[in-house]
């Protein structure tokens, strides 16, 4: 009766750990997110060429800054960054209201 017991404990154990694998490792890289060119090139400047972060600017070249919309890739990305830039007011209204949702 023992070695069944002891049996299924180890089987447990086993069961319990499998999960704590990672399929792929995490970044290391810091995470930027800027929503206008010029913070996003300012933030690039003072970056430089720094492999420990990782920039990124939302929106398209031409893309009117007041009519801007962000996509759900978009938000995504921002939900998944470590540092959002934002100028706020008018034009990075959507922000706002994204981050009173998140």
């Amino acid at each position: 009766m023992k070695k069944i017991f002891v049996l299924l404990a180890a089987l447990l154990t086993a069961i319990n750990f499998s999960g704590c694998g990672t399929d792929k490792p995490a970044s290391d890289k810091v995470k930027v997110v800027a929503t206008i060119f010029p913070a996003y090139d300012w933030t690039r400047e003072i970056i430089g060429g720094d492999e420990h972060f990782a920039l990124t600017l939302l929106g398209d070249s031409g893309v009117d800054l007041h009519s801007f919309q962000p996509s759900a890739q978009d938000i995504m990305t921002i939900a998944d960054c470590d540092v959002f830039i934002y100028v706020g007011g008018e034009s990075d209204e959507w922000a706002t209201k994204l981050f009173i949702k998140i």
